[in-house]
């Protein structure tokens, strides 16, 4: 109840008042910071010096971490059981949308990291079942580009699915053109630039150019995938969950 009080402060009072609110609950927060009208509700909050945070911003996360000189645009959305570490001039644009689901749907820890001047555009929705890092001097360009960290397998008759998690892992100096889909457990190396409209479902591990496939058959079952992937036994989850093996 305190944080969500608090959360209405920030959102309502002039910059400075706001960064007092937090601190005065307990946080870690510079007071160079520049907070607009955002709510902001987390249980650990550590804000370095000169992090400008915009107008209209919905954050409701379980870990805050924001280097030096981070920005976070207008009307983004960050909600769920996960944690945000920007690094040093790390940036997040405006009318993105970070979601996970609430545990018991999603299972363990997840985080979202952003190296050293990369930055997430704008209008990009990702998907944070399980953990999305990428590494400095990255940036996610353009439009409605969307980072998946979990997906479905049917069986060909019947109720039977299973979901599959998978992290996703990007490098440094990465480009990624507008519009592009992620689909759980890839990585992508250093150096590496993606074309617009492509679709990434599997690893990119050579720097250079690539650009989207064309459209293939894949010749797969719903047991042959199953025996490919490691089964999630140790949580208390509503549905049958398998991740990708390291």
């Amino acid at each position: 109840m305190i944080r969500i009080i608090a959360g209405f402060l920030v959102f309502i009072l002039p910059s400075f008042l706001g960064v007092l609110v937090l601190k005065s609950l307990g946080h870690k927060v510079s007071l160079k910071t520049k907070i607009g009208f955002s709510f902001i509700i987390s249980k650990s909050i550590s804000i370095e010096k000169n992090v400008k945070i915009g107008h209209f911003n919905l954050i409701i996360v379980d870990k805050l971490n924001l280097a030096n000189n981070v920005r976070i645009g207008y009307l983004n959305i960050l909600k769920g059981p996960f944690d945000v570490l920007l690094k040093d001039r790390a940036a997040i644009g405006n009318k993105n949308y970070f979601t996970r689901g609430r545990k018991g749907i999603t299972f363990g820890e997840s985080k979202l990291t952003l190296g050293e001047l990369t930055k997430i555009t704008t209008g990009h929705h990702i998907d944070l079942t399980q953990g999305i890092s990428i590494g400095n001097f990255s940036i996610i360009a353009g439009v409605r580009s969307q980072m998946w960290t979990h997906g479905y397998y049917h069986a060909n008759i019947g109720k039977d699915r299973i979901r599959i998690d998978g992290e996703i892992h990007i490098g440094d100096n990465v480009y990624v053109g507008s519009g592009c889909i992620f689909n759980p457990g890839v990585k992508i190396a250093n150096a590496v630039h993606i074309g617009g409209g492509s679709v990434i479902s599997k690893d990119l591990n050579n720097l250079g150019m690539y650009v989207s496939q064309e459209l293939r058959f894949i010749d797969n079952s719903f047991e042959k995938v199953k025996k490919k992937l490691e089964k999630v036994d140790d949580f208390d989850l509503v549905e049958e969950v398998y991740k990708k093996k390291q």
